[in-house]
């Protein structure tokens, strides 16, 4: 038995979620993806999968070999292309997570032109807003708003952003526009709650170069940002937020900036992946899409 190809044949498994799946996507008969399976089993001499007539499901053995499987196949695949120097067509698979207002916004408008222009490489994208590990989730590309937590992680910024207060143009009609940052202790304000903490955000202003935060009074605070966004749009109240999750209602004239004279510069949105992978033909192309959307 390869054990590699073995460990190939058990991932597709877990991926396609069949047999049968799994057989038609590499081409084999479905007896030789059974043995594969039954040889990998009986050669760690642990159960794998749990399987009936009319379902399957990993066992906690079986989760812990495809996280191992999926970081051994990545490191051949990424000694391949070193060794090839990387001049081969992007192909493989492609692992990346990325926030959910990126994904929504930026990311996947644009995927139908990455696919097309790369028809070897099959991306499985994750969207959220957890801390995960990269490597010990086996992610090969990571997008994210703020500052990079791990060093021995290669980090590219590819956008700006900045904290844009804003409301829509009929709530401005109805109660006027502050001019300082002091001034929204008299207008209704909406603020975002930490999910976790579930403490309110502070709102972040800029004045001759310094940096302040300002904490609104408020009757409306919510933990989902698209919510507070149509809230605003609504007519709820002033808001604030990064433009990257703005773009849509500021071109489109639904929230109207105000106060940007103190507009604050926001955190960068950086592109993640691993030392060893940067010279990986599909991890160089999706960072050159990446860099492309933002810039």
């Amino acid at each position: 038995m390869d054990k590699l190809d073995a460990l190939k044949v058990f991932c597709t498994v877990v991926e396609a979620g069949s047999f049968t799946k799994t057989a038609d996507k590499l081409g084999i008969s479905s007896s030789s993806v059974t043995n594969q399976i039954i040889s990998s089993e009986g050669h760690f001499q642990v159960k794998l999968l749990n399987r009936t007539t009319r379902s399957m499901s990993l066992t906690d053995e079986g989760r812990r070999c495809y996280e191992h499987a999926l970081r051994l196949i990545g490191d051949m695949t990424e000694l391949e292309d070193s060794l090839q120097d990387t001049v081969q067509t992007p192909t493989g698979t492609l692992r990346v997570d990325m926030p959910g207002i990126l994904a929504r916004l930026y990311v996947a408008p644009a995927l139908p032109h990455f696919l097309a222009t790369y028809p070897d490489i099959s991306l499985k994208m994750t969207a959220g807003d957890r801390i995960i590990d990269m490597i010990e989730e086996g992610v090969d590309v990571l997008i994210r708003i703020g500052k990079l937590q791990n060093s021995g992680l290669v980090a590219k910024t590819v956008g700006k952003t900045a904290y844009v207060t804003c409301a829509s143009p009929e709530f401005l009609h109805r109660h006027g526009t502050p001019e300082t940052p002091d001034d929204l202790s008299k207008y209704a304000c909406l603020n975002f709650l930490y999910p976790k903490s579930r403490q309110v955000r502070p709102w972040v202003f800029q004045h001759d170069g310094d940096i302040f935060t300002r904490t609104s009074a408020s009757r409306l605070a919510m933990d989902h940002v698209d919510s507070v966004i149509e809230a605003g749009v609504a007519g709820a109240g002033i808001i604030q937020h990064l433009s990257v999750s703005l773009r849509g209602q500021l071109n489109s004239g639904a929230l109207v900036p105000v106060l940007q004279p103190w507009q604050a510069p926001g955190p960068d949105v950086s592109v993640i992946f691993q030392q060893k992978h940067q010279r990986a033909a599909k991890v160089k192309a999706f960072v050159e899409f990446v860099e492309r959307l933002f810039s």
